[in-house]
């Protein structure tokens, strides 16, 4: 079977490859701090504020952007589920490069 799939298709590869990538970082990243703040016996508001958890406030700012930039791809996905295009979107430039987009015909056996 031959499946043509559009440049906005591949767009949408592009940003949900994006998604789990982050997806799989925040987790980690999300579980390293669940195991310090169980270490230090610290309550979860006060351990999760960056402003008074200063030893772990790099890491809970980059687990808030983390989940930031998901929320974004979701939105691009959710877009394009509605019939947006998205081939625009920087997460797509970035997979195109600069030799373009891959062989856009694939074989599905």
């Amino acid at each position: 079977m031959l499946l043509n799939a559009t440049a906005n298709d591949l767009a949408l590869i592009a940003v949900m490859r994006r998604y789990f990538q982050l997806k799989d970082e925040s987790n980690a990243l999300k579980g390293r701090l669940e195991a310090a703040r169980k270490d230090a016996g610290d309550e979860i508001g006060r351990f999760y504020d960056p402003r008074t958890n200063v030893p772990h406030a790099e890491d809970l700012l980059a687990w808030h952007r983390l989940r930031k930039e998901m929320e974004e791809l979701m939105s691009l996905a959710a877009s394009w589920g509605r019939g947006a295009s998205i081939e625009g979107c920087a997460v797509a430039a970035a997979a195109i490069g600069v030799d373009g987009w891959p062989d856009a015909h694939v074989t599905v056996e």
